[in-house]
């Protein structure tokens, strides 16, 4: 089966790209790869925000998920402690 997903990146609250990507599900390694290189792209940035929708998830609250520092474009985000290791 083939999952679909949209990746969105923000950069200083302008959206700076949107791809459309498409991975098996036997081969979900390719997602790291794929994420490390978005990320990438926005982490310039010093307010960034990451949107991953999967456009095979019917639930439209749990079909995005979203992370980065800019949370203005966020829905309920969590502050994360990083000085603390988990």
């Amino acid at each position: 089966m083939t999952l679909h997903f949209v990746v969105r990146g923000y950069g200083d609250g302008a959206q700076i790209f949107e791809d459309h990507v498409s991975v098996d599900d036997d081969d979900l390694n390719a997602i790291d790869g794929l994420v490390n290189s978005h990320i990438e792209r926005v982490a310039v940035y010093e307010r960034h925000m990451l949107e991953i929708e999967c456009l095979d998830d019917p639930s439209n609250p749990e079909r995005f998920f979203r992370f980065g520092t800019d949370m203005s474009r966020m829905v309920c985000p969590i502050e994360i402690d990083l000085s603390e290791p988990s």
